[in-house]
């Protein structure tokens, strides 16, 4: 039997079924009332609920052109966002901080899905020849865990850092290159291989003036942003990097590496030999088809101490601690400033209804203890602070703390003319970062029991409702 034959009985009508229902449990945001759906809809016009309605048209349809080994992806369509929170379009686009996002359909999202499953362990089984150097993209790695391994190689004395950035990469990767490390990876495939160069050259797709009719355009190069494949896809280009890095350029030097999508950071012992790495780093990749970024902010070299940090994967790293990104904390004032400007401080119950508003940003999922009826358990935390649990700089969060209080006090003020009463806030038991982050890290020391199920058998319900608790409403 041939590994295409194994895909082949992969894909299962029952399998395509159940990626498009754990699909929809993932994009489901729970804690809305309404459990709202958030599926972008592509180029198609299909969206879920029209989806869903011909749910056994549509599995039929993919299955039968999986089997066939016709199945083709449709256009994609991008969307513009902007990298600085603080930015427009308009303005982001003209500052060259935009990044395009390509949004498929919904049939090609399932197979994108299944095809990142079934060539998972392929890939795993090529990366582990190396230690864990890449951290995206792949399970069982973080971006938290390569900030703890920047910062423990700084403290092993690799001090010495290239700083590096790749240029436009996810939009510049050659196709016919990227093809080649693709039939390198999974030998014997045919049709697989098939399916992949059909994504590699998938076009980018418009709406025409009436609407009825997509127009295409062909990508000469790149790979889309956004997609469950390009992540791999991305990866497995760049492992004959991290290959060459790991046996040769190891070789020469005494370096730690470390790798997040198309960031990358190689620390040295010896201040005299991270000009050569560079060098020799831009040639290989110049070799690919990549560049390193030109911009200075991007592409560095510095000397880590206690006082100097460079900025990796949304943490600010140096010897002596791991703490938030700047940008990071802009953000997050951002949206507690956007919290504070709709809170009306004269109604009666203003500072209990701010306190829950703000819950979400603080706790997450928590703030409703969704448990599961399934497994029984609760569901385990996601929120702010659980992603940032591995900082070392509690000053950060004490000073966050601080403007939160303060902001408080400001807003009440300008929007009553009254001073916030003293203690008014700690009455209410008001959440504290700093707080937060001592509990969260107390209770790593012994372990929780939280539900496992995967989306589809997941049946969570909050176990209360501080909204309905706050204003005596009941159902």
């Amino acid at each position: 039997m041939s590994t295409d034959d194994s895909f082949k009985k992969f894909v299962t009508r029952n399998k395509i079924k159940e990626t498009f229902e754990l699909y929809v449990a993932q994009k489901t945001d729970t804690l809305t009332d309404e459990h709202q759906v958030k599926v972008p809809e592509g180029l198609d016009g299909i969206d879920y609920k029209l989806f869903q309605k011909t749910l056994a048209h549509q599995v039929d349809t993919i299955f039968k052109r999986i089997q066939r080994g016709n199945y083709y992806f449709y256009p994609l369509r991008e969307v513009k966002i902007s990298k600085d929170p603080l930015l427009n379009i308009k303005d982001a686009e003209k500052q060259g901080k935009i990044r395009k996002l390509s949004i498929a359909t919904i049939r090609d999202v399932i197979i994108q899905k299944m095809l990142y499953d079934y060539l998972s362990p392929f890939t795993e089984e090529k990366f582990t020849e190396l230690p864990y150097v890449s951290f995206a993209y792949r399970k069982n790695v973080n971006a938290q865990k390569a900030a703890q391994k920047v910062f423990n190689d700084l403290n092993d004395q690799y001090i010495y850092a290239l700083d590096a950035d790749l240029k436009g990469f996810f939009d510049t990767i050659p196709h016919d290159k990227l093809f080649k490390q693709v039939l390198t990876f999974f030998k014997d495939m045919p049709e697989t291989h098939k399916l992949l160069y059909r994504f590699i050259h998938i076009d980018i797709g418009y709406k025409s003036k009436n609407k009825n009719k997509v127009i295409r355009e062909k990508r000469k190069e790149g790979i889309p942003q956004g997609g469950i494949i390009s992540g791999m896809l991305a990866n497995i280009y760049l492992h004959q990097f991290d290959f060459w890095i790991m046996t040769v350029l190891k070789a020469k030097y005494d370096i730690r590496y470390t790798r997040y999508a198309d960031d990358f950071i190689i620390l040295a012992k010896n201040n005299d030999s991270i000009t050569n790495i560079q060098e020799e780093c831009k040639e290989f990749l110049e070799n690919i088809g990549l560049v390193l970024h030109p911009d200075p902010q991007k592409t560095k070299i510095c000397t880590l101490t206690n006082s100097r940090s460079l900025d990796f994967v949304g943490f600010k790293i140096s010897q002596k601690y791991i703490g938030v990104k700047d940008s990071n904390i802009k953000k997050f004032k951002i949206r507690i400033e956007e919290i504070l400007k709709t809170t009306d401080f004269k109604k009666k119950k203003s500072l209990e209804l701010l306190k829950l508003r703000m819950s979400y940003k603080y706790f997450g999922n928590e703030y409703k203890s969704f448990k599961c009826k399934t497994c029984g358990n609760f569901e385990k935390s996601r929120n702010w602070m659980r992603f940032f649990l591995v900082i070392t700089d509690t000053n950060q969060l004490k000073n966050l703390d601080k403007w939160v209080y303060k902001s408080i006090n400001y807003y009440y003020y300008k929007k009553t003319g009254e001073r916030l009463p003293k203690n008014a806030l700690k009455q209410l038991d008001f959440p504290s970062l700093e707080l937060l982050y001592y509990n969260y890290r107390k209770q790593l020391s012994y372990e929780n029991e939280y539900c496992q199920c995967n989306a589809i058998d997941k049946n969570l319900y909050a176990t209360k409702n501080p909204y309905n608790e706050l204003f005596n409403i009941y159902t």
